[in-house]
């Protein structure tokens, strides 16, 4: 559907030149003609400002690569956007040009005279009146770095973001939009625990394009100019917004299709890329036909966001909090067992027995790439003592504060300050199943979080740590009501680095089935 402007920094001559020319030079007593769109961006302070000499340390020229294209339809008018690259850092800008932005193409690398300019915000940071003149065309790039970003990362650091060219995976629109409404005009996304907006001109040639109910989308980020405090994003083109909204689910997949059975939460040694998770098939699936995803969390109290308080999104909170594993690719027979964890595989951390020939159907790096769509680098994703944690099942991979699980276990200790705020109902909402319920089953009162009500259920911490414990979730499900005839238990199984695959699997404390 699309050919994307992928991922890579400017010509290494260029980044070279431009990293070099931006330094001061203090050894030879000479500043640099060019000050870093960072250190412009700094500069701005909440109110307009005239870039004095004294302000640019001497410098009269920033440099930068233009993301912007007029001619695709889709940008503020007037304003040419661009982002400049250096060692492990990407910040961008808007220049205020007026009508001769259509002068300029995606990818020129330009140096761009802004002393005596004014740095201004409406909405987003740009600077003013800058002519044909100020600008000099020194090459053309053929791609653009490109950075995928959650929405909890863009509010944590919006002057890191703003004027970029980035990607959010997994974006919910909000309200789920009607059938034929387009995206001309604004529209709102839900992204983990945060909103964007989606900004597109009428006469975008991509202004019709019918709105999904779930999307990938790119673009140019800016502050909106008519929400404050709110980012939005500018699609340059069609392609830039790809519909990935979950398939509608068959009305035969029945009630509970999988259940969690086993979790690792401890492996022996560190953490990081050695969880994992085991669940059972109570029916035929293809994920790449019905997916579904599994989100964990970890609410230690300084974990962000919403540090030593309930989850802003529930399980959809992302950050550090709640992290996500899209189930979309692979399959599993009724009856089986499947994983679900860090790319090591492995049975009780490193150097233990492989897993990889047991059924994964999603493992990621998530110590150092975060999760699909949800969550950020995290080495411990399954806490080891301290407040509950747990995971929790879904049907397909995009989720919002309101989504339902269809299966939930948590453990952990009794604290409830990042659990559970029932007056302003933030929590973790519960799946019906054998110990958690929506509804109170003697009173019928609402309790839709873990920790409210009757939802107090949870596998305890297991000591001594770090010996790796397998956590089996022992009990009977009846494939034919689709019902716990005996609600799992736990059990807490001490794996050896020599322990085989199969023993995950096997013994008195595995889930059963019957019918």
């Amino acid at each position: 559907m699309k050919k994307s402007l992928n991922y890579i920094f400017l010509l290494p001559l260029l980044v070279l030149l431009m990293q070099s020319c931006e330094k001061r030079n203090f050894l030879e007593g000479r500043l640099s003609p060019y000050i870093s769109i960072e250190d412009l961006r700094q500069i701005h302070k909440g109110t307009d400002i005239q870039l004095t000499g004294a302000l640019l340390s001497e410098a009269q020229q920033t440099r930068g690569v233009v993301i912007s294209d007029v001619q695709l339809g889709n940008v503020p008018a007037g304003m040419l956007i661009v982002q400049q690259a250096q060692p492990g850092k990407l910040h961008g800008i808007a220049l205020n040009v007026g009508d001769i932005a259509a002068n300029y193409r995606v990818g020129d690398s330009i140096a761009v005279n802004i002393s005596n300019k004014q740095l201004k915000r409406a909405g987003f940071l740009y600077v003013d009146a800058v002519q044909a003149a100020d600008i000099e065309v020194i090459a053309n790039v053929s791609r653009i770095y490109r950075r995928n970003v959650t929405a909890s990362a863009i509010y944590q650091r919006p002057h890191e973001f703003e004027g970029t060219y980035v990607q959010i995976i997994g974006g919910e629109m909000f309200p789920r939009p009607e059938a034929g409404q387009t995206f001309a005009g604004v529209k709102r996304m839900v992204n983990g625990a945060d909103t964007l907006n989606i900004r597109t001109l009428p006469n975008a040639p991509f202004a019709n394009l019918q709105v999904p109910r779930n999307v990938n989308v790119q673009g140019i980020l800016l502050g909106d100019s008519d929400h404050a405090g709110v980012m939005a994003i500018w699609p340059r083109m069609a392609s830039d917004i790809l519909d990935v909204s979950d398939p509608e689910i068959p009305g035969d997949l029945g009630a509970m299709p999988l259940v969690f059975t086993g979790y690792c939460p401890d492996p022996e040694g560190g953490d990081g890329n050695y969880e994992y998770i085991q669940l059972r098939a109570n029916a035929d699936i293809n994920f790449a036909e019905i997916p579904f995803s599994v989100v964990t969390t970890n609410n230690a109290g300084g974990n962000q966001p919403n540090a030593g308080a309930p989850p802003g999104a529930g399980w959809a909170t992302g950050g550090a909090r709640t992290l996500k594993f899209n189930l979309t690719e692979g399959s599993v027979k009724k009856g089986e067992f499947f994983y679900v964890g860090g790319h090591q595989k492995r049975i009780s951390g490193a150097n233990s027995t492989s897993l990889a020939e047991l059924n994964w159907v999603r493992a990621i790096p998530y110590a150092t790439s975060g999760g699909d769509g949800l969550g950020d680098a995290n080495a411990n994703i399954l806490a080891n003592s301290g407040n509950a944690s747990g995971m929790a099942l879904f049907v397909g991979t995009n989720i919002n504060e309101s989504t339902v699980p269809i299966d939930l276990v948590m453990f952990g200790g009794l604290g409830t300050s990042t659990i559970i705020d029932s007056v302003a109902n933030l929590g973790y909402r519960v799946a019906n199943n054998d110990h958690y319920r929506p509804f109170n089953a003697e009173t019928g009162a609402a309790q839709p979080f873990f920790s409210m009500g009757s939802n107090q259920y949870r596998v305890p911490h297991f000591l001594p740590a770090n010996v790796g414990f397998f956590i089996q979730l022992g009990g009977v499900f009846n494939t034919r009501t689709r019902t716990w005839e005996t609600a799992r238990g736990y059990n807490a199984k001490q794996l050896s680095k020599q322990s085989l695959a199969s023993d995950l699997e096997v013994g008195e404390f595995v889930t059963r089935q019957t019918e």
